[in-house]
């Protein structure tokens, strides 16, 4: 049993010792200076209230109030795009990570890319999709001179550089390959699994992370 506190003690001066004094000091001893009675399960000092830490992922591909959510991988819709007039003026950068396609590239760095679906056809068959035709939904955006291209099938593209937990490419590549593999990829547009599925991070108007999606099918 703790001893009660100074505040218990100042409330029991009495004018005498004696018996029925010393008996009535112990008994309120006694009450005050067990320890306090615990808090019932719904008073607001015993529920216990916390945040949970985000995880940064998103559900499917819902649009997210955080723009750096990260999509899953093998999400099913499009992700949603902010709000902007496709008529007017060139595509903006699509700031967060975005599930997509690397289309283009001109001779200043600026790379034109385009949301990606994955659409299942069977048991785990299946590819990404782009918008239908016609849908002119892309954004814009310039290659971070310091860019972090981590690439699925290594830097030449000849074996497999993947994390099998993740699927995502672990080989850091340069900013020329990346340059070079979509320059290359938009020089054959319509072949099937040409383009790379990657999560694309843009911060400050700047691609600064492209992480290619690993699946067997390839685009």
């Amino acid at each position: 049993m703790k001893n009660a506190t100074p505040r218990a003690w100042t409330r029991l001066t009495l004018p005498s010792a004696g018996p029925a004094a010393l008996a009535l000091l112990a008994a309120v001893v006694l009450v005050s200076g067990c320890g306090e009675t615990p808090a019932p399960a719904s008073s607001p000092r015993a529920a216990a209230t916390f945040s949970a830490p985000s995880t940064g992922g998103a559900p499917d591909d819902a649009s997210s109030s955080s723009p750096a959510a990260t999509p899953e991988l093998f999400g099913t819709e499009f992700q949603a795009a902010p709000e902007h007039d496709w008529s007017k003026g060139g595509p903006p950068p699509f700031e967060g990570v975005l599930r997509g396609w690397l289309t283009d590239v001109d001779e200043s760095g600026v790379a034109e890319y385009r949301p990606i679906r994955f659409t299942q056809s069977g048991g785990e068959d299946g590819h990404f999709d782009g918008p239908e035709e016609g849908d002119v939904t892309r954004y814009a955006a310039p290659i971070a001179k310091d860019v972090l291209f981590l690439a699925d099938s290594g830097c030449d593209g000849s074996s497999q550089t993947y994390d099998k937990a993740t699927n995502l490419g672990t080989e850091k590549c340069t900013r020329q390959t990346l340059i070079d593999n979509v320059k290359e990829a938009a020089s054959l547009a319509g072949v099937e699994g040409l383009y790379r599925p990657a999560l694309i991070t843009t911060e400050n108007g700047r691609i600064t992370k492209v992480v290619e999606i690993f699946w067997q099918g390839g685009g």
